[in-house]
């Protein structure tokens, strides 16, 4: 018998038992998060940097629009 617990935020957890027949199951789907969240991680600073590039774009053009 095993017990998975998961943190939900600072100071909240949860958890329950895991039955030996389920450990390699729960493990992929832990695993399979841990990919997911890397993934979006990922996107997330693709995002903030196409973010960041369009700053000086929408300074340009609103200099541009006063003159």
């Amino acid at each position: 018998m095993w017990y998975l617990t998961v943190t939900l935020g600072p100071g909240r957890t949860t958890g329950g038992i895991i039955p030996v027949d389920k450990v390699d199951e729960v493990r992929g789907s832990i695993e399979n998060y841990h990919k997911v969240k890397e993934h979006l991680e990922k996107i997330s600073e693709i995002n903030r940097e196409l973010l960041r590039r369009e700053r000086p774009r929408q300074r340009k053009a609103k200099h541009g629009r006063k003159a």
